[in-house]
């Protein structure tokens, strides 16, 4: 089978048997496993003496875990009985009971896989996570009960929205599970939780290089590489076995907040401003408060300014920090007499960090970003998305890019865009579409919301068109592209 103008997609490669396995917990004890990111033989690494050894590893596309007994979940989603469901190529998760399971596990062996064992539940680490989720559903019933009883006042007497979480922490002590965690819970509890993410390397609901936030009103995908936070969470050209989210989406287009620390304070001011205007207009939303993941933080490297950005345009009551005490004692020391914009105090929560979480390292987060881009426009192997293809004279577009750091004046720039001329440099770059007009000012393109993205399939200069990939067909009319310089081109987009 082939796309226009896009070649011919490989086909797919043979599966074999696979030996399927049992898997005991007891309570609180966590299967974690990673998926191999390629096919072919791999070398398993248990942890405990209870997974299974020698294992033939076949070809398929996933490993699938079914619950026989029993209750678990993931990151705060609950798995259900008996329902099989299969994790691609490069998913790192963990699979946790609070009463106890058997798991059933089959498809590719692991490459790594190890059980969390606990003497005590309270030795476990997610006994805190769950204390912070019960002590949030309070303050969530207080803000409901406050919203009915003084919802009739002025709009500038309006009682405070329900908690409005920040988690921080260094880099790779498990924000983001933290954060999908209380998410998950939230959900299960009935509640309609804001979640923002702040950290572009992320790409919560949309691709890498963005910030983004989006109201979690229904369960999460479990199977989703990213724990519900991925792509296969937003509308696309396909059908969804789960509701999907609308995320209000904005493009960094950079690594690193600290790459551009004055345009991503913008972004965070601009994204604020949408998450307090839709805890206010909607009751739900608001009794249930926000939760915010944010960047890896460092006191040495001056980031607690970045944190105190965040808290103030959040609103932000509560601080969680997780497995960084210096973090805790900077931001304390910064912050801590401050006071939210509805009079509250700040509250500050150490959290430990789990001994399961691994650090990411380059070739893991290349994998994923790869697969985010391909899934966005091609689906996986459960949905297959049908992209559409269309060929774009050069003047019939109109694409801005962001120049480079040492291209000179970059900094004297506020709006940090240029008009970029048309090559065969583009070619295998993501762009974003903005939701304004060409004709607007720059620096008003730069700030709009992303509205979804394009690749460019080729480029030819000599007949002066390209061929643009996009989730959904229709003409890219007077929305402007952007083209930045981050996440970096994705070659082998059809391998």
């Amino acid at each position: 089978m082939s796309i226009p103008g896009l070649g011919q997609i490989a086909p797919p490669q043979p599966t074999t048997t696979s030996t399927t396995r049992t898997i005991t917990l007891r309570p609180f004890w966590e299967y974690r496993f990673e998926v191999p990111r390629r096919t072919g033989p791999t070398t398993v690494t248990p942890s405990t003496t209870n997974l299974p050894t020698g294992t033939t590893p076949s070809t398929t596309s996933a490993t699938t875990i079914r619950l026989t007994t029993g209750k678990a979940e993931r990151d705060g989603t609950e798995l259900a009985l008996n329902h099989t469901y299969a994790f691609p190529r490069g998913t790192r998760a963990r699979i946790l009971t609070y009463t106890g399971a058997t798991l059933e596990v089959a498809g590719e062996l692991p490459a790594s896989e190890r059980v969390a064992q606990y003497a005590r539940p309270e030795d476990s680490p997610e006994v805190q996570v769950l204390n912070l989720h019960f002590a949030l559903q309070e303050a969530r019933k207080k803000a409901k009960e406050r919203s009915r009883r003084d919802g009739g006042r002025p709009e500038q007497q309006q009682p405070p929205p329900g908690p409005r979480v920040l988690i921080c922490g260094g880099p790779d002590t498990g924000k983001t599970t933290v954060a999908r965690t209380l998410t998950g819970l939230a959900t299960r509890a009935g509640g309609q939780p804001l979640v923002a993410s702040l950290d572009p390397r992320e790409g919560m609901l949309a691709l890498p290089g963005t910030v983004s936030a989006a109201v979690f009103g229904t369960v999460m995908d479990v199977e989703d590489p990213a724990g519900g936070f991925g792509v296969r969470g937003t509308p696309s050209s396909g059908p969804s076995a789960v509701p999907v989210k609308l995320p209000n989406v904005y493009y960094f287009g950079r690594e690193r907040v600290e790459e551009d620390v004055p345009f991503w304070r913008t972004l965070v001011g601009r994204l604020g401003g949408v998450v307090r205007a839709k805890m206010a207009a909607d009751l739900v939303v608001g009794e249930s408060g926000l939760v915010v993941d944010t960047p890896p933080a460092s006191v040495a490297k001056g980031d607690i300014e970045m944190l105190r950005h965040a808290m103030m345009e959040f609103a932000v009551n509560i601080v969680v920090v997780v497995g960084s005490p210096d973090v805790q004692a900077a931001l304390q020391k910064a912050w801590g007499s401050n006071k939210t914009l509805y009079g509250e105090p700040i509250t500050f929560l150490p959290l430990d960090q789990s001994d399961g979480v691994v650090p990411r390292d380059y070739e893991f987060t290349k994998f994923t970003r790869e697969a985010a881009i391909k899934e966005y426009f091609f689906g996986d192997a459960k949905r297959t998305l049908s992209p559409f293809t269309q060929s774009v004279g050069f003047d019939d577009l109109v694409i801005f890019k962001t120049p480079d750091d040492a291209e000179e004046g970059y900094d004297n720039r506020p709006d940090g865009l240029e008009r970029a001329e048309i090559s065969a440099e583009m070619s295998h770059w993501t762009l974003a579409v903005m939701n304004a007009s060409v004709n607007d000012p720059l620096e008003t393109i730069r700030q709009a919301p992303v509205m979804g993205f394009v690749a460019v399939a080729d480029v030819d200069e000599d007949r002066r068109r390209l061929k643009v990939l996009s989730p959904v067909s229709g003409r890219l009319g007077n929305r402007p592209l952007v083209w930045a310089r981050w996440p970096e081109p994705y070659i082998n987009l059809l391998g």
